[in-house]
């Protein structure tokens, strides 16, 4: 597996990386799921190559924190442990995670987050959202607290437009920016990357497989559950129309007989500007799969079909 530089961090990670949100176990997001299933996903990832290992305190309120605690006890050297701060549990199912950078809630879940991991470092602690309420300056000198006791490794922020990310910047390094991407949702490739690139910020893509509608395995009778039935990918015409788009990406895929899936996860490491994705697993034939996307490349003429295939989309969008 190949891994790269994650900007100016010293870190290194695998292009691939394994989102963990997948394994909370909470039904109104991404269905059942079996801890002993994600705990061999988490293996498999490691056995496969994948060294970044991607968990936030809200999945699940914490549950997947501690699987992932449970899963790379003895095997530590071999991740790179990404996890954020910066949204507290919501009181009840109607209740939205409240966004709260202050530097006395950033101590408190950095905190909770390693006792959780059972670890006594986080390689990458990144603010899950901007919180406007909290001066920026406020949040990242609790981040360089938490770096000098050794709590963390390096600073990441999530979700931030490039004023944000300089507002950060302008108080403490910012090591990388984890943000959405994919052929459906391309925008960060216009502004973000760039920005990112001229400041060594590396660049973690999450969601490249918009919420598995990339993946090629739904069709006009698919019924969803969750977050899916809330998306508007995933309704009336917009979603008959990325239906279509996935459809010619199956006939290019089929050239090099891989999924539609691998087909998007070699297009969206190849891009420029990514350092890694993140995608999610409930279980080891999902990381399988996963790793099947790299390794390879799309050919040239391959990459104009790909092209033209998007531009039709978004000029339909």
């Amino acid at each position: 597996m190949q891994k790269r530089p994650l900007g100016a961090s010293g870190l290194e990670t695998s292009v691939i990386g394994l989102g963990t949100w997948a394994m909370s176990g909470t039904v109104a997001t991404w269905g059942l799921v079996d801890d002993r299933e994600s705990i061999a996903a988490i293996h498999q990832a490691l056995d496969s190559g994948i060294n970044l290992i991607d968990t936030a305190p809200t999945y699940g309120l914490g549950h997947s924190e501690e699987i992932v605690g449970n899963a790379i006890r003895g095997r530590r050297q071999d991740v790179v442990l990404a996890t954020t701060c910066g949204l507290r549990f919501p009181q009840s199912e109607d209740d939205p995670p409240h966004r709260c950078l202050s530097a006395s809630e950033v101590y408190r879940q950095c905190d909770e987050s390693l006792r959780r991991l059972r670890v006594d470092v986080i390689d990458l602690y990144q603010c899950h959202w901007p919180d406007p309420e909290t001066p920026i300056d406020e949040t990242m000198n609790a981040l360089l607290t938490l770096r000098d006791q050794g709590k963390i490794r390096a600073i990441g922020v999530s979700n931030f437009n490039c004023e944000e990310l300089a507002a950060a910047l302008a108080c403490a390094p910012v090591h990388a920016l984890q943000t959405k991407f994919s052929m459906l949702n391309p925008r960060a490739a216009h502004d973000l990357f760039p920005f990112c690139k001229e400041r060594q910020i590396g660049v973690i893509a999450y969601s490249p497989l918009a919420k598995g509608l990339l993946t090629g395995k739904f069709d006009v009778d698919s019924r969803f559950e969750g977050l899916r039935a809330r998306d508007p990918d995933f309704l009336g015409e917009r979603y008959r129309r990325n239906l279509r788009v996935v459809e010619a990406l199956r006939e290019v895929a089929t050239r090099y007989s891989r999924t539609v899936a691998q087909l998007v996860i070699n297009w969206t490491v190849a891009s420029s500007g990514v350092t890694s994705i993140i995608i999610g697993a409930k279980r080891p034939s999902q990381v399988v799969e996963n790793v099947g996307g790299v390794g390879w490349s799309i050919r040239e003429e391959d990459l104009a079909d790909i092209g033209r295939i998007l531009e039709g989309f978004l000029d339909a969008s």
